[in-house]
C-alpha cells in the first residue's frame, strides 16, 4: 500500500476484543501499523492488555457500541485528535443473533431480534463507514473491509440452517451495502470490499467447533488487502481470494 505522503499506516477495527478482531489488531500492530481497536468491552480482555503493554505507543484501545450514534461519534471525535488520516477501516463487529446466546427458528421469530442483527450486522458499518470518511479520504489508499460471510450469499442459499433469519438477512443487507458503497466512494478512490473469513473458530455463538483458525484466516484477508487495487472495489471475497456470487 502507497504510504508515501502517509509514512504512518493506521488502521481501526471494531469488534477487535476477540476472534477475528483480536487477531486482526494482533497482526496489523505486528506489520507495524498505528492500531486503533474498539469493542464494547476493551478493557475485560487481559490478551488485548498484554498487546497494549507491548506496542503502547501504536495501539489504542476504545470503547465503541457500533450500534449506538452517540459512541460512534464519540470515538470518531476521540480519533481526530490522534491521527489526521484512515488507511484501512476493518467494519469487524458483529453478532449471531439480536440477543446473542440463541437464534430464533421459523415460528418463534423476534422482531426486535431481527432488527438488532440488521443493526449490528450492516446498518452500524454503513453508518461507521460514513463516520469516518474525512480520515477515510484524506489517506492515499483508503481501503473499508466489511466483514460479512458466505450465508449472506443469496446465491449459495439452500435453506434456512443453522445461521438464523437475522444473521444471514444482515449479512446479505451488508454485502448490498458494499456495492453501492462501492460506487459512492469511487472518485474518492475508497476500496470497499465484502470479505468472508471462513467459518473461524472463536467465542461467537456456534464457532467453536469450526476447522479454521483466526490466525489463518485474517493472515489470508491481510494478504489480500494488502493487493486490492481500485477495480477490486465492490467484490465479494473469501479470506483465500475467491471471489464469491451474491
Amino acid at each position: 500500500m502507497n504510504s508515501k505522503n502517509n509514512p504512518q499506516k493506521n488502521v481501526l477495527i471494531t469488534g477487535g476484543t476477540r476472534g477475528i478482531g483480536f487477531e486482526f489488531t494482533k497482526q496489523f500492530l505486528r506489520m507495524g501499523f498505528f492500531v486503533v481497536t474498539a469493542s464494547r468491552t476493551p478493557f475485560t480482555s487481559p490478551e488485548l492488555q498484554q498487546l497494549k503493554d507491548q506496542y503502547d505507543n501504536r495501539l489504542i484501545i476504545q470503547n465503541l457500541d457500533v450500534s449506538e450514534e452517540e459512541s460512534r461519534q464519540k470515538i470518531f471525535e476521540k480519533l481526530i485528535e490522534k491521527i489526521n488520516h484512515l488507511d484501512i477501516l476493518i467494519n469487524n463487529a458483529g453478532i449471531a443473533s439480536g440477543n446473542e446466546k440463541f437464534r430464533y427458528r421459523f415460528g418463534e421469530l423476534n422482531q426486535v431480534d431481527l432488527c438488532r442483527s440488521l443493526l449490528v450486522n450492516a446498518v452500524a458499518p454503513l453508518l461507521i463507514t460514513e463516520k469516518f470518511f474525512p480520515l477515510l479520504a484524506k489517506s492515499t489508499n483508503p481501503i473499508v473491509v466489511n466483514i460479512s460471510s458466505n450465508s449472506g450469499s443469496i446465491t449459495k442459499k439452500r435453506g434456512n440452517g443453522s445461521t438464523g433469519y437475522g444473521y444471514s438477512s444482515s449479512k446479505a443487507a451488508l454485502n448490498m451495502f458494499t456495492k453501492m458503497l462501492s460506487f459512492e466512494l469511487k472518485e474518492d478512490k475508497i476500496i470497499v470490499v465484502s470479505f468472508h473469513p471462513g467459518w473461524v473458530k472463536t467465542t461467537m455463538l456456534y464457532c467453536e467447533n469450526a476447522p479454521l483458525e483466526a490466525r489463518d484466516s485474517v493472515q489470508g484477508m491481510i494478504s489480500i488487502i494488502e493487493s486490492l487495487e481500485l477495480k477490486d472495489s465492490g467484490k465479494f471475497l473469501d479470506w483465500q481470494g475467491n471471489e464469491l456470487p451474491w
